[in-house]
């Protein structure tokens, strides 16, 4: 099958050759720039990379508007370089003095009749097989290297196009052993060094980004004692062009190679800036890069941020466990800021229509974020986002999209759906299971920062500051009010008398800290009690003075956690802990279960907590120095980390 579409093809280049060749140059120039419209428009999966690229080189310095224009402009260049290709018959001395400005021509004068050869190093830029044909035609004729190509007779009839205006084309395959024999003999080899080398290739930055490099063209230059003569044909109106030829480039034996591999980089780089839409951004030149970017997005709730950063220290760790660096794995948060509940609701279901297209609009962010979120969040190139909460999977979704980044969202994406993402971790009380598509991790508890660095390094902090003297101690997290409980005065008193009852049957300390979340009414009740009681050793009333290592403290150095059943954050930190867990239980504002009660009931028949009212908590403490309850929920992080290979 593929013989016949090779021979037709070439059939049809050579008619469409010969009908171009009648025509004038710049009509044919025309209808390339109309034509690239339409490939635009049709050839999606590489439109959605070109413009992914141009974010990663212009994010700070382009709006998503001028980005997609950008991109459009592109494919006209891309189209209108093929148009032109069939009409290399026309190309003749006559139409390169009238087309075609040779800039910096010294350059090449200086080094012509160096005797160990030349190495022209363009790159896919412009039109680069004018290049070749400039400098045949100028005395200086250029070998070129063919890859085979699966359409050989389409390929072969291109080739030939070139030949006719001087090019040699070395229809061997690329060699080494060819290349040297040529460059010996005092020839100018033509070749590019603008795509990703993947494995074999260097790391050197390119747009502030290391890229992986092919390194054969200096090492050969090293060895032969080659110039390499970095030049870029560009083009500057219809069919006028100009080739600018840099400054020649002299490898000595020995010397540090990645040097000239940045130096050609940052040529290329500059040439790129000044004529963007004339590259080839359709390749994936940042493959093979160890660089990930990460963006978390954050709806001001500090449970849901921990959440999130402790899903990019998994992958952080996943990645250095795969022989990255640290360094490789950059992670940025920005808080998503509406502008008000209803451009909140808007976003969430604008997002149900969100596909591909919405590449380079984000009308729909604009118009709903307030504009210190918007202009803090789109110059911000992502290769990856991770969101957490339903305020947050509106525009997890939509930026995803924009960079062409992998996305992850944490807890149930509210009217969204699963299947936007590329991950999903669920609390397995948000009810939803695996559903065959794969992106889907259930979870005992929320992700959380909790792990043994973080526990030691709490403990050794807070130790210098807390008065500790018993052998056993009781940690109490208490929360506060929210929209499904409240924390009550009577709650708070007959909480204070169950801990300090069981201290002191104990002999245990107490360590004691609220949250952001405690009225203000307990706050008091707290302050007074706890600090005429002797057994306290430590106390933080959160909303006068929060210590950051308070909480991790405080799980580390106690034998058993008591923590108030209103965050599934601080629940599943105090259970990632690995030490025994004592849940009480708020007053209720509503009488249907709510997922906390969900997420309570699942770990309590998963024996990792006791569950007690206020009333019964003094022997719950007591009996959970006994009981033999599950330690820990490392299986949940283990679950998040051996499925990060999703992201990546």
């Amino acid at each position: 099958m593929m013989r016949y579409v090779d021979y037709m093809c070439a059939i049809l280049v050579r008619g469409v050759s010969l009908v171009f060749f009648l025509l004038p140059t710049r009509f044919v120039l025309w209808m390339g720039a109309r034509a690239g419209t339409l490939v635009y428009f049709f050839n999606t999966a590489r439109r959605v990379i070109a413009y992914a690229n141009l974010r990663a080189a212009f994010s700070r310095e382009k709006t998503p508007d001028e980005l997609r224009k950008l991109t459009k402009k592109v494919y006209r260049s891309l189209v209108q370089v093929f148009f032109e290709i069939l009409t290399l018959r026309k190309v003749n001395r006559r139409y390169i003095d009238k087309y075609i400005d040779i800039v910096n021509p010294d350059n090449m004068l200086k080094i012509a009749d160096h005797p160990k050869g030349i190495i022209f190093l363009s790159a896919h830029f412009g039109n680069w097989e004018l290049s070749g044909m400039v400098s045949a035609a100028n005395g200086f004729p250029l070998a070129v290297l063919a890859r085979e190509q699966k359409m050989k007779k389409l390929n072969e009839l291109i080739n030939r196009l070139r030949e006719s205006k001087g090019v040699e084309v070395v229809r061997k395959g690329i060699t080494t052993r060819y290349i040297v024999k040529a460059l010996h003999a005092g020839r100018i080899i033509g070749m590019v060094g603008d795509q990703d080398a993947g494995k074999s290739g260097e790391l050197i930055e390119f747009f502030g980004r290391p890229v992986s490099t092919a390194p054969g063209t200096a090492r050969i230059a090293s060895k032969t004692g080659a110039y390499i003569l970095p030049a870029f044909m560009a083009r500057t109106n219809g069919p006028y062009h100009k080739l600018i030829i840099e400054e020649p480039i002299k490898i000595e034996k020995g010397e540090d190679l990645r040097a000239h591999l940045l130096r050609y980089n940052r040529l290329l780089e500059k040439n790129v800036r000044m004529y963007p839409d004339q590259w080839l951004w359709l390749h994936k030149r940042w493959k093979s890069t160890p660089l990930k970017q990460v963006t978390i997005l954050t709806d001001g709730k500090t449970g849901h941020l921990n959440q999130a950063k402790a899903v990019s220290r998994l992958l952080k760790k996943y990645r250095q466990d795969a022989g990255f660096g640290a360094e490789d794995t950059k992670v940025r948060a920005v808080k998503i800021e509406f502008k008000n509940r209803f451009a909140k609701a808007a976003v969430s279901i604008l997002s149900l229509f969100s596909g591909k297209a919405c590449q380079g609009c984000m009308l729909c962010l604009r118009l709903c974020l307030t504009k210190e979120c918007y202009d803090e969040l789109m110059p911000i190139y992502s290769d990856i986002v991770i969101g957490c909460g339903s305020a947050a999977a509106g525009v997890n979704r939509i930026f995803s999209l924009e960079n062409n980044a992998k996305s992850v969202h944490i807890m149930k994406p509210s009217i969204l759906g699963v299947k936007k993402f590329d991950m999903v971790i669920i609390p397995e009380h948000d009810g939803i299971k695996g559903t065959g598509d794969g992106n889907i991790i259930t979870v005992d508890t929320v992700p959380n920062l909790i792990d043994d660095a973080y526990l030691r390094e709490s403990a050794e902090k807070m130790s210098r500051i807390a008065r500790l003297e018993g052998k056993k101690r009781i940690g109490v997290l208490l929360g506060g009010n929210n929209s499904d409980f409240t924390l009550t005065k009577d709650i708070t008193e007959k909480l204070l008398e169950a801990v300090i009852c069981a201290s002191e049957k104990l002999g245990a300390d107490i360590l004691f800290t609220t949250s952001r979340r405690t009225p203000g009414e307990s706050e008091k009740i707290v302050k007074s009690k706890l600090s005429t009681t002797k057994q306290c050793k430590f106390l933080v009333v959160a909303n006068e003075k929060n210590i950051p290592h308070a909480v991790g403290g405080i799980l580390s150095l106690s034998d058993v956690i008591v923590v108030s059943n209103e965050s599934s954050s601080m629940l599943s930190e105090a259970v990632s802990s690995g030490k025994a867990v004592v849940v009480f239980k708020l007053k209720k504002k509503k009488k249907s279960a709510s997922k906390f009660e969900l997420l309570l009931k699942n770990l309590e028949n998963k024996h990792y907590i006791i569950t007690a009212r206020a009333d019964d908590l003094s022997d719950a403490i007591l009996r959970s120095f006994e009981a033999p309850l599950r330690r820990g929920t490392s299986c949940d992080r283990h679950n998040v980390y051996k499925y990060m290979w999703r992201l990546l």
